[in-house]
């Protein structure tokens, strides 16, 4: 048999059991519940679900009016309760004396009080003698000088007052007369007073110094004083620099060998010998295309020794095109190339060494230019 058949057999068995015993397995039905139903019409069934209205409640009673209470009696007014007395008003604090403000300090010194006059030195008692008056005359009296109104006449006579008019005689006019000047002696010019006087005075003592006086030192002010500017100093001349310029001069002659200037430099660097050094250092020399350094433009000054090579460190005169990286990245591949490419020395010619013992070179990338 096959398998299908074998189940197909079975399951027809199964079938053919529930349909002999099944019912055998049954449950009872249950037993319906019956509950009695009682049919109302609309009208009933709204009169049992209206609400039921409740009776009407009789009005309360209207309250009996209260006889009116008699007037309260008005009660004793309060004796007041005795005030306190009023304390006496506090005394205002003393205000605090102001601070004297600061002195002010005066940037001039103080002028010292002047010395006391010394006393006055007498002159000396020197008895002026009474030199005569030269007059045209000599007579026994000495006569004064007549006024210059008066007229030269040998006696005296006052001019008469016109003025002075009497009712009974009129005085004649009389005109003034004095005597000529005369002096009782003639006087000679070595009689004549020297305008010099005949003693000097003793020269007064030089007064002394006057003393300093201390000053105290004034009380630190709240503001600090503004700073004085200090002036500017003086720019150095160009007289000042050229001792300096001929010591380095001498002191750079000193380490390169002590040639002395007299020393004949011989004929200068031919074009040829100038091109070879540039281009020995040239072949050492990389330049960074893509990098900054390839647009600076550096001047590079050194020192050479007779052999050809480079004595000394070698600076840095003049750099352009860069910031201060790109000129330091210029000047330290310029600096390689020719310290790289000198190995036993340049060719330089022996008898030309004055001339290129010192050495400027510009290293630019476009060209690079020999000095």
């Amino acid at each position: 048999m096959t398998r299908g058949t074998q189940i197909s057999a079975v399951i027809h068995g199964l079938l053919a059991l529930w349909v002999l015993f099944g019912a055998a397995f049954r449950s009872d039905p249950p037993e319906m519940t019956v509950a009695d139903v009682t049919i109302l019409s609309e009208e009933e069934f709204a009169a049992l679900t209206a609400p039921q209205s409740q009776p009407s409640q009789p009005a309360p009673p209207r309250p009996e009016a209260r006889p009116e209470p008699p007037p309260p009696t008005p009660a004793p007014e309060p004796t007041p309760a005795p005030q306190p007395p009023t304390p006496p008003e506090p005394q205002p604090a003393p205000q605090p004396q102001p601070e004297p403000p600061p002195a002010e300090v005066q940037d001039t010194v103080p002028q010292p009080p002047a010395p006391e006059a010394p006393p006055p030195v007498q002159a000396p008692d020197v008895s002026a003698r009474p030199m005569p008056r030269p007059a045209p005359r000599v007579a026994p009296e000495a006569v004064a000088p007549p006024p210059p109104e008066a007229t030269i006449d040998t006696e005296v006579q006052q001019a008469a007052d016109p003025d002075a008019q009497s009712p009974d005689t009129a005085e004649t006019q009389q005109e003034q007369t004095a005597p000529q000047e005369a002096a009782t002696e003639i006087v000679t010019e070595a009689e004549r007073p020297a305008s010099a006087p005949t003693s000097s005075l003793r020269p007064k003592a030089r007064p002394p110094a006057p003393q300093q006086v201390v000053q105290p030192a004034p009380e630190q002010p709240a503001t600090p004083p503004q700073p004085t500017p200090q002036p500017e100093a003086p720019a150095p001349t160009e007289t000042a620099a050229v001792p300096r310029d001929d010591v380095a001069a001498a002191l750079a002659e000193a380490l390169a060998g002590g040639s002395s200037p007299s020393a004949d430099p011989g004929p200068p660097l031919t074009v040829g010998e100038r091109e070879g050094l540039r281009l020995a250092v040239q072949e050492c020399w990389v330049v960074d295309v893509g990098s900054q350094a390839a647009n600076v433009t550096v001047t590079l000054a050194f020192n050479m020794a007779p052999n050809g090579t480079v004595e000394g460190d070698v600076r840095l005169l003049d750099a352009s095109g860069g910031d201060g990286a790109a000129v330091e990245t210029a000047f330290q591949a310029a600096r390689r190339a020719l310290l790289r490419c000198q190995q036993g020395g340049y060719q330089l010619p022996s008898d030309k060494y004055e001339q290129w013992k010192r050495i400027e070179m510009t290293f630019n990338p476009a060209q690079m230019r020999l000095r």
